[in-house]
Formats: structure tokens, C-alpha cells, sequence
């Protein structure tokens, strides 16, 4: 790293290196005192930072469908990824990962990255969703008294689940 040339012995190790780019340099030195003019070197470099997962495409919560797609990306080129839906385990995946026949309920989806220094992402991304199987039930809660004199109507209606849109 442009410190100066010291005696050594092969090998030669060493620790507590900092993060970023490492030169190693090494030139021999003959019995007679010449110098190699040309030293051979080595550069590498040290990555401590894990790379960070993103979730670019999911589902939209709640959804009927029984088949989802995700596209997700890395902070850090080159990372590869693994993916995990609901209790199972991490798997090796690449982006979109698709899953079809999905159960009725809630899922989650995970993915994390790896970067090409092995480092992991911690916290992975993660997506959380319901998919919907049940129909709504419709309930009449007003309605016009038969036989009515009236030549106007007035109904109300509910339905079993909260959020719904009606269409008359």
C-alpha cells in the first residue's frame, strides 16, 4: 500500500486490514546486492459492507390470485440472491421469482442478497400479503315494503367483508 520496502520472508502475512483497495509488493535481492528493478505485485480489495436488497415488483395486498411474481435488485452489481416464502428456507433465486398455487391466507416473502465478497445482507426484504379466496356475501338491510303505493326505491345493503364495492 506505498509503504516502503522492509525485509521479509516467504510468507508473509498480515492482519487487521482496513476496508478498501491493498497492494502487495515484493523484489527480490541477490547475494551481490542487486535489486530486482521490476517488483512483482498484487492488488485486492477488501469489502465489509453488506449489500442492501431491494423489492422492485410484488403482489398487491390483498389479491385472489394464487400465483405471485417478485423482482428485486442489490445496492452492489454482481450480488446473487436468495428467496424464502413463508416458513420454508432460503433458496438460491434469481429476479423475477414466481410461485403458483398458492394457499388461501397470509404470505411473506423474503430475499436477501450476497455480494461477490461473500458479504450478506442482514436484512433481508421482505413483502407481506393476503391472497383472498372467500366471496363476499351480500346482505339486503333495506328494501321497500311490498305492496307499496310509491313510485320510488330505496334499498341498503352490506356485505360480509369490510372494504368492499357494490355494482346494482
Amino acid at each position: 500500500d506505498g509503504e516502503t520496502f522492509a525485509a521479509c520472508s516467504s510468507p508473509k502475512s498480515y492482519s487487521a486490514l482496513g476496508a478498501g483497495a491493498h497492494t502487495f509488493e515484493v523484489r527480490a535481492i541477490d547475494a551481490d546486492s542487486n535489486v530486482d528493478p521490476t517488483p512483482d505485485s498484487y492488488t485486492w480489495t477488501i469489502d465489509l459492507t453488506d449489500p442492501n436488497t431491494t423489492i422492485t415488483a410484488n403482489p398487491s395486498d390483498p389479491t385472489n390470485s394464487t400465483s405471485a411474481s417478485f423482482g428485486f435488485d442489490s445496492s452492489e452489481a454482481g450480488s446473487t440472491f436468495e428467496c424464502k416464502l413463508d416458513s420454508g428456507s432460503f433458496e438460491a433465486c434469481t429476479s423475477p421469482k414466481s410461485y403458483a398455487g398458492l394457499s388461501g391466507g397470509s404470505h411473506t416473502f423474503e430475499v436477501r442478497a450476497t455480494d461477490e465478497a461473500g458479504n450478506v445482507d442482514s436484512t433481508p426484504a421482505i413483502h407481506t400479503w393476503t391472497v383472498d379466496l372467500t366471496d363476499p356475501d351480500t346482505s339486503l338491510t333495506a328494501s321497500p315494503s311490498d305492496p307499496t303505493n310509491s313510485t320510488s326505491a330505496s334499498f341498503g345493503f352490506d356485505s360480509s367483508e369490510a372494504g368492499s364495492t357494490f355494482e346494482c
